[in-house]
């Protein structure tokens, strides 16, 4: 019902209500009204309060970070097989979404840090536009999926697998009710800087970071509710030991129940890896997000058409 039709039917349920009792009617309404008001103003107040805490620990981490993201401690490797095989590693540049946004990524290019293109012919006005690859979710895709993609998650457990600078787990805490959530990540520069921007931002109560391989604790894959996969495999494991993973997480995603959300799709990532005939996955139903994705474009990005950072996002459930 839209607010026309809304008035529509209020008028009518004026004309109704006794005369002797309409006074108080209306002023019950209007009280009525008031209180919705002044949740709805304090509901704003609350989603800034969020949004200025995630903003203040992206700055922290750009603080600890060099612009890629990437620490000295991990080995980013070049993807063998997939159309990203073709990328050319002198024409691409990792930069992290979660820590740089486009107005960000602007001024990086304004300061000389970080240009948008490369030049083809050295001297010459022929550039063409570098390739930008991230390994985190932005703050409008982790906005996108608690408010818009995933169900009430009270009382739940999410598993963020490749966790990097924790941006998936501050989102789950910040804008969902979940119980518990758990991030895996291997790198131990990243697990320390997890750990430390959970205990500055009091987070502890709901977070916990595991630093290991998840093939060493598969049942954490079992037992959880939502499982996030982000860009997590491709760039850091060999084309063996994906196979490996996958095999291993066919398994371990068995229980009814599981939301599984995964960037890129998993149908994706397996057919770059020649397996997606032999790794059996075919419980996994897709969920279609079209409408949530068009509601989160419209509200997160004013509409724009255009703008695909979205749709890359895909969700199944078990």
């Amino acid at each position: 019902m839209n607010a026309d039709e809304a008035m529509v039917k209020f008028d009518f349920l004026l004309e109704k209500v006794h005369p002797d009792a309409l006074s108080s009617f209306l002023h019950r309404a209007q009280e009525r009204i008031k209180e919705e008001l002044s949740e709805e103003e304090g509901d704003e107040d609350e989603d800034h309060n969020k949004d200025v805490i995630l903003d203040n620990i992206r700055e922290t981490l750009r603080d600890s970070l060099p612009v890629s993201a990437i620490t000295s401690t991990e080995t980013i490797l070049h993807p063998t097989v997939g159309p990203n095989s073709k990328m050319n590693k002198k024409h691409t540049v990792h930069v992290d979404a979660f820590l740089y946004d486009d107005e960000l990524l602007d001024e990086l290019c304004d300061s000389g840090k970080l240009s948008r293109n490369y030049c083809t012919s050295c001297g010459c006005q022929d550039v063409r536009p570098l390739t930008l690859i991230t390994h985190s979710a932005s703050v409008p895709q982790l906005k996108y999926l608690f408010r818009y993609v995933l169900p009430s998650l009270q009382d739940k457990t999410l598993l963020d697998i490749g966790s990097r600078t924790g941006a998936v787990l501050y989102g789950a805490y910040l804008y969902s009710k979940c119980r518990q959530i758990v991030g895996v990540e291997l790198d131990t520069t990243f697990c320390k800087l997890q750990e430390q921007i959970i205990t500055d931002y009091e987070m502890g109560d709901r977070i916990a970071v595991h630093h290991q391989d998840i093939l060493d604790n598969l049942s954490l894959v079992s037992s959880s509710d939502v499982v996030i996969m982000n860009n997590v495999f491709e760039f850091f494991l060999t084309k063996e030991l994906q196979e490996r993973m996958w095999r291993a997480l066919s398994e371990a995603l068995k229980k009814p129940g599981i939301i599984v959300i995964t960037v890129p799709s998993i149908e994706e990532s397996l057919e770059n890896l020649g397996i997606l005939k032999d790794v059996h996955m075919d419980w996994l139903k897709p969920v279609d997000l079209r409408k949530e994705r068009e509601k989160a474009r419209h509200a997160l990005f004013g509409g724009d058409t255009d703008n695909d950072e979205l749709d890359n996002i895909f969700m199944y459930t078990t």
